[in-house]
């Protein structure tokens, strides 16, 4: 068997390990392999924890402890190592949290989990695409975790590919949970609600479903409806750690501080391990007012990852609102020797002003600017610096924006070609009033041609319509705008009555084919309909795609095209409510004889 698997492509090696670790009861989060070797990171998921694993598949005769050091990290905390080769490992204790299996125990974890039949798969992939045969469940999950793998590579297009083919041979939550991750991520977020919704309505208990029904609404920026659907998710599953996480993620952006600790303290109960979680908590006990259990959530956070990059930069924002600059230069060091960006050297530079070193003050918000340019906090820090007052930056920037303007003119005629020279001159001599003068003097120039162009425009149409309808009037070119823009309404109405006979065969869509439009979901047919209960029916897709702005835009327009349509005054009434508008949808409601 082991002579086989040296045989295999690189892919289908990769394939067979992959279905293997699964095989073992692991979830794997992520996976890369180049020649000979395929690595993933996985748990094993037991009541209350996980236990965090990375396994390495080696193809190789021979694996020594010089090479075995270069896969691992020998001084991580909390990961168990795994290493299986197709032939065997030089004899060394390397403790108790590396496993080394050989080729013996490669092959004996291969018929174990029954994994015999890779060993034929290409034969059997040939006869599958020829429909002879009907994939077994292990390629059907074989398929999946390709769809995972893909997605996790950020590679679209070939996960979506997998998923349908799985999905194809059967349709399980697992599945389609997959696909709707995949067009979370390529931003179809309607077909992603749609996906999920599905998965709920057949289980509703579907605790994952209800996450990534959450992801989905956050990337929306549908807070409200995310942190609901985060409820849900922990209100079936108490021990779903990322849940909670997210749900106190959503609750500190709006800005509820005592319910986002509830939130992270839940997930800290299941898991303390988790760096992010006790830098989150500390944010939070930080708005709530409480500096020193903020400062020991930030601590905790160092201890498990010293390397956590937003801890170093929220404990340097503690010590500064409390005006402890010193510790707080220290600990913006440990940040910004991680990651440098805007936000770093611009407290940076704030910490060195509020201590008046201004030449490091200076010298940190430019180098904020050339990382951020477009920072305007960083350019007024700087102004205020280097002594400039806001009118004088003001000033340069109405100078910029003239200059601009100046560049942007085409003009040919003589006059208007010296007055331009005139206001670039003036600009360079900081006259601006002058120069600004000039600039609108050639504007209204221009206005007043396009103007005749406009009523020389409208004189020609008149006169074309006036044409169509036999109709005969002297001094045409004396008339006023206002003048021939009626004459033209009057030629057009005749023009209208002429041609009614021939309006009459015009074909014409009966109502209720929009609903068979909105039925099959053909929405760019249901567009081109002009009837009340089109755009009804497209208010109700928006609608159900929780995109009340764009629905509350189609009742409208459903409303106005017939009055007296109940259905799309009420629904109107309801997605004002959705958008914040109770006012307005007290009013409708009263006048459809409803109360609120």
């Amino acid at each position: 068997m082991i002579e086989a698997v040296e045989k295999m492509s690189m892919e289908e090696f990769v394939h067979l390990c992959n279905r293997l670790v699964s095989e073992m009861g692991f979830k794997i989060r992520k996976s890369v392999y180049r020649e000979n070797i395929a690595v993933f990171d996985a748990y094993m998921p037991i009541p209350g924890k996980s236990l965090h694993y990375v396994i390495i598949f080696l193809r190789k005769p021979k694996v020594t402890k010089d090479e075995i050091l270069e896969l691992i990290d020998v001084e991580s905390v909390e990961i168990k190592w795994m290493l299986i080769t197709t032939g065997e490992f030089e004899k060394e204790d390397l403790g108790d949290d590396i496993t080394l299996m050989d080729g013996k125990d490669f092959e004996r974890l291969l018929e174990e989990f029954g994994l015999k039949e890779e060993f034929t798969r290409l034969e059997r992939g040939k006869e599958a695409r020829e429909g002879r045969y009907l994939p077994s469940a292990g390629e059907l999950e074989s398929m999946l975790q390709w769809a995972r793998e893909f997605l996790n590579e950020e590679n679209y297009e070939k996960a979506m590919e997998y998923v349908d083919k799985a999905l194809k041979v059967k349709s399980t939550p697992e599945g389609m949970k997959i696909k709707a991750r995949i067009l979370q991520k390529i931003g179809k977020y309607e077909e992603a609600i749609s996906v999920i919704t599905k998965i709920l309505e057949e289980n509703v208990k579907d605790d994952e479903a209800w996450f990534i029904f959450g992801e989905i609404l956050e990337d929306m920026g549908d807070l409200d409806e995310a942190e609901q659907a985060y409820g849900q998710c922990v209100h079936f599953n108490r021990l779903n750690v990322s849940c909670w996480i997210n749900r106190g993620n959503v609750l500190l952006s709006q800005k509820k501080y005592q319910e986002a600790l509830m939130c992270y303290d839940k997930a800290l109960a299941l898991n303390e391990n988790l760096p992010a979680i006790w830098n989150n908590r500390g944010v939070a006990l930080k708005y709530l007012g409480k500096y020193d259990e903020a400062l020991k959530s930030y601590n905790t956070a160092l201890q498990f990852d010293s390397k956590f990059a937003d801890a170093h930069l929220n404990k340097a924002y503690l010590y500064f609102d409390l005006k402890k600059y010193e510790e707080a230069r220290n600990a913006l060091a440990g940040y910004l020797r991680l990651k440098e960006d805007a936000r770093g050297y611009l407290l940076l530079a704030n910490i060195f002003a509020k201590r008046n070193m201004k030449k490091g003050a200076i010298e940190a918000v430019k180098k904020a600017l050339e990382l951020e340019p477009g920072n305007q906090e960083a350019r007024e820090l700087l102004d205020r610096l280097e002594g400039r007052s806001r009118e004088l930056r003001d000033y340069e920037e109405i100078k910029k924006i003239l200059k601009e303007e100046i560049e942007k003119m085409n003009v040919r005629e003589e006059n208007a070609v010296k007055k331009i020279k005139s206001a670039r001159e003036n600009l360079e001599r900081g006259n601006v009033a002058r120069a600004l003068r000039e600039i609108i003097e050639v504007r209204e120039h221009a206005h007043s041609q396009n103007v005749a162009e406009i009523k020389e425009a409208l004189y020609r149409n008149t006169q074309r319509l006036l044409e169509l309808a036999n109709m005969n009037v002297e001094n045409l070119g004396e008339l006023e705008p206002k003048e021939l823009n009626a004459l033209g309404l009057e030629a057009m109405k005749r023009v209208v009555l002429c041609s009614k006979e021939e309006e009459k065969n015009v074909e014409e869509y009966p109502r209720g084919y929009a609903h068979l439009l909105y039925e099959e979901k053909k929405w760019n047919e249901l567009k081109k309909l002009n009837n009340e209960i089109a755009e009804n029916s497209l208010g109700l897709r928006y609608f159900k795609a929780r995109r009340y702005k764009n629905a509350e835009e189609y009742f409208k327009n459903a409303f106005f095209k017939s009055p007296d349509f109940y259905e799309a005054e009420l629904n109107l009434a309801y997605t004002y409510l959705k958008n914040g508008k109770e006012r307005k949808a007290k009013a409708l409601l009263k006048h459809l004889g409803l109360e609120m």
